[in-house]
């Protein structure tokens, strides 16, 4: 049983170059979506806690969108 401090799942962080806040992630389990670019986006590190959250970063809502999608768009709100 994990921790309660952990996510369900883990999730590569990847930035938007040049867009500051704008993030998607992607469970690390999933391969990364062809408009992850290296030209556009930058892998900056893998959420695997509660902690390593940022702002903005709503786990319920990644899950259904990883799910769906394969990927989570959002807004990092301390950036």
């Amino acid at each position: 049983m994990p921790k309660r401090d952990q996510l369900r799942d883990a999730y590569n962080v990847f930035l938007r170059k040049h867009k500051p806040g704008v993030c998607c992630a992607v469970r690390e389990d999933t391969p990364v979506p062809a408009f992850l670019s290296p030209e556009n986006w930058s892998y900056s590190y893998t959420a695997r806690s509660r902690a390593d959250l940022p702002v903005g970063f709503q786990p319920c809502a990644a899950h259904e969108a990883a799910n769906r999608l394969g990927f989570y768009l959002f807004q990092d709100i301390g950036a």
